[in-house]
């Protein structure tokens, strides 16, 4: 049995438990995968330095046996959640750092859409907080590339719900981004086909296609209000041009 790692003293680091399982065996697969999950739960429990002692313990024994085979997918998993876990505490700049690392892992080990999509809506609302929209937007559009794919590959009876609430999240993610950087009649186009999505697949009271309804009717009267705004603000130029011009023929006669 090994040590649960918010147990070890700082002096004991890495723990003697490393060198004790080979990197190739079930156990050592099964550690790394029981701290992530653990941590996961503690994290979600409000716990956070128990879920950071477990994921860096995860870290450190893939860091210890890297030599001894390819752990690539471990280390995918461990440096998506320690950039979950990074976000949570509000650390910006190194959640960044690890789902980055984590989403060219993904890709590269060719991993499922829902996972890479997921990877790409926590690096767009990390972009998000940062105020780089443009860039943010640009993750959750492949987000939406790669799990729409994914839906209409698989038909309308072989996509599961996860897959349905994913799509209208990213729908959401792009809608909120477009939002942010003033495309209102993008954003509400986006709003509108989350929400068909999410009331379609989730069901009309699901928390996902309330939110998504609300959010449509929000950024439409924004781009009606600065759609009044633009024409007002063109009458007023049209008025003063003409005014001018007046002045104008009246100086030369």
């Amino acid at each position: 049995k090994f040590a649960a790692p918010w147990r070890l003293q700082a002096s004991a680091w890495p723990p003697p438990a490393m060198a004790a399982v080979a990197s190739a065996s079930p156990e050592f697969q099964s550690l790394v995968l029981s701290c992530n999950k653990d941590g996961m739960e503690s994290l979600r429990q409000g716990q956070s330095k128990a879920a950071f002692e477990q994921f860096k313990y995860a870290e450190a024994i893939l860091i210890a046996n890297q030599a001894d085979g390819d752990q690539t997918n471990l280390l995918a998993v461990t440096c998506n959640n320690l950039g979950c876990y990074y976000k949570k505490v509000g650390k910006l700049h190194g959640a960044l750092s690890y789902l980055r690392r984590a989403l060219q892992m993904e890709v590269d080990l060719g991993t499922d859409e829902v996972t890479i999509a997921g990877t790409h809506l926590n690096i767009c609302a990390i972009l998000s907080k940062l105020d780089k929209h443009d860039k943010a937007v640009q993750h959750a559009l492949s987000a939406l590339d790669l799990i729409a794919k994914r839906v209409d590959n698989a038909g309308p009876d072989g996509a599961s719900a996860d897959d349905y609430s994913v799509l209208a999240i990213a729908y959401h993610n792009v809608a909120m981004e477009r939002d942010l950087m003033g495309q209102y009649d993008k954003a509400a186009a986006a709003f509108e086909q989350g929400h068909q999505v999410a009331k379609r697949c989730l069901g009309e009271d699901h928390p996902l296609t309330l939110a998504l309804g609300k959010n449509c009717e929000v950024v439409l009267h924004k781009s009606s209000k600065a759609s009044r705004a633009a024409r007002a603000a063109s009458a007023r130029r049209t008025r003063l041009r003409d005014s001018d011009l007046v002045g104008l023929g009246a100086g030369a006669s």
